[in-house]
């Protein structure tokens, strides 16, 4: 299958081209605005990208000119959005992981930003308690809980289809104390996968894109098109 990625995020293509590596994986063509992403949620910010990008390139090739008779090109349009949940936050940073510091793509502010907010936590459980409380005071060898999880939710849109479609994959796992490792980016130096000891900054390329959250959705994503493949 031919896939165009909305996004010109040379981390996320590369990703995609690993993941799904017996199919081929563009770029979306340079011009091509994509809409702001809201805070709503993944999908609903994966839904608008996909399905902009599908009603761009349809208006690209009905314009461009084709040889009588010849058949339409079909292909799959694929947006995503993704970030990290920490269970402590409440599910933030979210749908705003990639600008929770405030500019988009600051991936070491981000990181510190996330640390301080869990510090600020740790903080709090330290207080003593008001006179009164009892045994309902805080502990103080309380931690905020660090439990935490990838989100990847990608949308896609079968040339010819009136609409897209949405698959989702999880990768849970816990906040590290401080960033490790020099591999991926975004939150990766931060995220501990459950049943292992070493962050996503240190796993190979390979190994993350066994078990990522892209990678789950992406097997998500090819075991819909198998049973609804495109015409």
């Amino acid at each position: 299958m031919r896939f165009v990625l909305a996004s010109r995020n040379a981390h996320k293509l590369a990703e995609y081209r690993a993941i799904l590596a017996s199919h081929e994986v563009e770029p979306m063509p340079t011009g091509v605005e994509l809409p702001p992403e809201g805070v709503t949620s993944f999908e609903a910010n994966a839904r608008e990208k996909a399905e902009a990008l599908a009603r761009a390139l349809a208006g690209s090739r009905r314009s461009a000119a084709e040889p009588a008779g010849a058949a339409a090109e079909r292909l799959v349009v694929i947006a995503d959005d993704s970030g990290i949940e920490v269970a402590a936050l409440g599910g933030a940073p979210g749908v705003t992981s990639a600008r929770y510091a405030g500019r988009e793509g600051d991936d070491a502010a981000n990181n510190e930003r996330l640390l301080a907010e869990l510090a600020g936590l740790a903080a709090l459980s330290d207080r003593p308690g008001e006179p009164g409380q009892g045994d309902e005071s805080a502990d103080s060898s309380a931690e905020p809980d660090r439990a935490a999880r990838f989100v990847c939710v990608i949308a896609f849109v079968v040339d010819g289809a009136a609409g897209s479609q949405a698959v989702r994959g999880e990768w849970p796992g816990v906040i590290a104390a401080a960033p490790r490792g020099a591999a991926g980016f975004g939150y990766d130096p931060l995220f501990v996968p459950a049943g292992l000891q070493v962050t996503v900054a240190e796993m190979t390329d390979a190994d993350k894109n066994l078990q990522s959250h892209r990678a789950r959705a992406a097997r998500a994503l090819l075991a819909r098109l198998a049973d609804d493949p495109p015409p």
